[in-house]
């Protein structure tokens, strides 16, 4: 099989991350080719209406205890199946994602994570057409910097 070129960068199998719209910097976050969409540890999920707007208001607590109110318009309720097989309603939201010196808006859903490994999944719509992924290696979006330090 030739070998294709390509400008996509790399992605390990876990990368660092942040959500700068929700002030969230430096998640640890699981590449997720399964999930379609990405997916966010919240906790305390409200639902509020401000001047006829929906909103959708959650607490999200850092890995060091820090704990974030995010307030973000609600895009839609979908029906997700997790990985069991079981099917969950989720509120889903829009965000900007960093990932290296990437920047683009995502979709993301809400859901309790406090079970699983990594309070971010990075789903296939947000890499889709951005990255290419080897699964054999993880955080490979460092700066030339960071992996120095």
């Amino acid at each position: 099989m030739k070998e294709q070129k390509t400008d996509l960068e790399f992605v390990g199998w876990r990368e660092t991350v942040s959500l700068p719209k929700f002030k969230l910097k430096e998640l640890r976050a699981k590449i997720d080719t399964g999930a379609k969409t990405s997916a966010l540890h919240a906790d305390k999920i409200e639902f509020i209406t401000v001047k006829g707007e929906q909103y959708v208001r959650f607490l999200f607590i850092t890995e060091d205890g820090k704990h974030h109110y995010i307030k973000s318009p609600l895009i839609e309720e979908r029906s997700i199946r997790s990985s069991n097989g079981d099917r969950t309603v989720r509120p889903v939201v829009k965000t900007e994602i960093k990932m290296g010196h990437h920047r683009f808006e995502i979709e993301v859903t809400l859901i309790n994570r406090d079970l699983m490994g990594f309070k971010m999944l990075i789903g296939r719509e947000a890499l889709n057409g951005r990255f290419l992924i080897n699964p054999s290696k993880h955080h490979m979006l460092k700066t030339k910097k960071e992996k120095l330090q």
